[in-house]
């Protein structure tokens, strides 16, 4: 008895030993990310809510960190893995967005408290969503190191975005080795006391390479599955400095993500251009997404070119999600938040609004948590004809062909039957349907501004299993209606007799 007890433990051991390792080294091209401004989301608590003023765009709003640990099953419900935070630590009266930073050891008090984000983290995993958050590199101008004469080599006049806001703070000077150290220091300190699970960083490609290899090797000595997040602007890392020998687990290249919001803000856009960056890319994951906090609102470019916001956002995110990236979705854009430059990209969040989008952003999401080969797998552009591309994804034993239609028309295409194979056919995922070769190719019809998703499958023919399914439920259902009659006819039979003998 006591060695069946034994291997009954060694079993759970082994069980439970390795799910906590598949866990611990999730492929990070699995995650899914939510991004999104702490004050602009939801207001979770009134007590924090001072200088607000919902009629300037410069203002406070009440958004905080109760109000994001509120709407976690939101969040969870459209697929998202992770969550994205703009900093969260201390600002002066001007920083709504989190950027003019003051004290880099205190939480912004108009966000909530240390005791609030820490809560939020615990929510969050609790969910199995992971909290990242973007790391500062600017302060306020009313920072202490501004006016400090010692400090003035820590400040720097680069800036590596084109928001009107954070591009008029002063920046911080990477290459400067006691703001390094600082920086290192903080940015421990903090995953020590909150157990976030990740930093975005901007401008790695314009850091020293040693700055960015030591803050990462520092936060994942102390936690080996801490994420970092590095962005790039066009500018391709080294050879011998590219980003997993820095310890950056994804790469976001804001030239690419304009690329993307550019072509599917637009219809009739060729999409070819979007698959030569991904050739010249790195050969780390990549992450994209249609706009962001340092951006113009995807809907605004949709507006200026007279399309449709709403078609046009779900083109986009159906690219998104099915070419080999990490998503990464700003807040409001699945509900078409308009949004100009600066201060009016960031409005507040209405969850009041038309569910269209969000719809679709579950199916999506579904979709790509089913679907290896869209998550992982090899990208190669089959064919584009006047707006209309396919994509090919392969991982393993599965293939999948993404059609986009970025047109105002129905549109058909053609895919050989060499590309696809002679014993298979095409099963749409987005809108079920199954193509089959009619004179050796794969005539593929969308409707205008249309995605599907085709999963390469044996040809079924006559499903037999399925034959059999159904006539099973036909003849459970007969049996039921037999039983159903002849319970009444049974009851009926019963009740005549019993009247009958009343009656005598």
């Amino acid at each position: 008895m006591k060695w069946k007890r034994t291997s009954m433990l060694l079993i759970l051991l082994l069980l439970f030993g390795s799910s906590a390792s598949a866990q611990d080294h999730k492929d990070i091209r699995d995650e899914v990310i939510y991004s999104l401004m702490i004050n602009r989301f939801y207001n979770g608590s009134e007590q924090n809510d001072r200088n607000v003023n919902y009629e300037r765009s410069d203002a406070y709003y009440g958004g905080d960190l109760q109000g994001i640990a509120q709407k976690l099953d939101y969040i969870q419900e459209m697929g998202f893995t992770a969550v994205l935070l703009t900093p969260f630590i201390e600002n002066d009266e001007t920083g709504y967005h989190g950027y003019a930073v003051t004290d880099h050891y205190k939480i912004d008090d108009h966000f909530g408290t240390l005791k609030d984000l820490q809560n939020l983290v615990k929510k969050a995993h609790e969910r199995n969503i992971k909290i990242m958050v973007e790391f500062p590199l600017t302060i306020s101008n009313n920072h202490p190191w501004v006016a400090d004469k010692e400090k003035q080599t820590w400040i720097s006049n680069e800036s590596g975005t084109d928001n009107e806001v954070i591009k008029a703070l002063p920046h911080l000077n990477l290459k400067e080795s006691a703001v390094q150290k600082y920086l290192i220091k903080n940015a421990a300190w903090w995953s020590k006391q909150a157990d976030i699970d990740g930093y975005y960083v901007k401008d790695i490609d314009q850091a020293p390479s040693a700055f960015i290899s030591s803050f990462s090797k520092t936060l994942k000595s102390m936690d080996p599955s801490f994420l970092l997040i590095g962005e790039i602007n066009g500018q391709p890392l080294k050879k011998n400095e590219q980003a997993d020998s820095l310890g950056v687990d994804l790469l976001v290249d804001r030239t690419l993500a304009e690329a993307t919001a550019a072509t599917f803000s637009g219809t009739n856009r060729p999409q070819k251009m979007l698959y030569d960056k991904w050739g010249k890319g790195s050969n780390q994951p990549l992450a994209n997404f249609l706009d962001d906090v340092h951006s113009t609102r995807f809907t605004a470019q949709a507006l200026k070119s007279e399309n449709h916001p709403g078609a046009r956002t779900k083109q986009g995110l159906s690219y998104l999600y099915t070419s080999p990236s990490v998503p990464i979705v700003f807040y409001g854009t699945e509900i078409a938040l308009n949004g100009g430059k600066g201060a009016e990209n960031y409005g507040m969040m209405n969850f009041l609004a038309n569910p269209d989008i969000i719809d679709h952003l579950k199916k999506l999401s579904e979709l790509r948590a089913k679907s290896p080969s869209l998550r992982k797998g090899s990208f190669t552009l089959v064919s584009e004809q006047k707006g209309v591309a396919v994509y090919k994804r392969r991982y393993k034993d599965e293939t999948t062909f993404v059609v986009i239609n970025n047109t105002k028309e129905t549109s058909a295409i053609n895919v050989p039957l060499k590309k696809v194979g002679k014993e298979n056919e095409l099963r749409g995922l987005i809108t079920e349907g199954i193509i089959r070769p009619v004179d050796d190719v794969y005539n593929i019809s969308l409707e205008p501004e249309t995605t599907n998703v085709y999963k390469v499958v044996k040809k079924s023919g006559f499903n037999i299993g399925y034959i059999a399914a159904v006539a099973a439920v036909y003849t459970g259902f007969g049996i039921f209606l037999y039983k159903a009659s002849s319970k009444r006819r049974k009851e009926k039979k019963i009740s005549q007799s019993r009247k009958k003998d009343s009656a005598s």
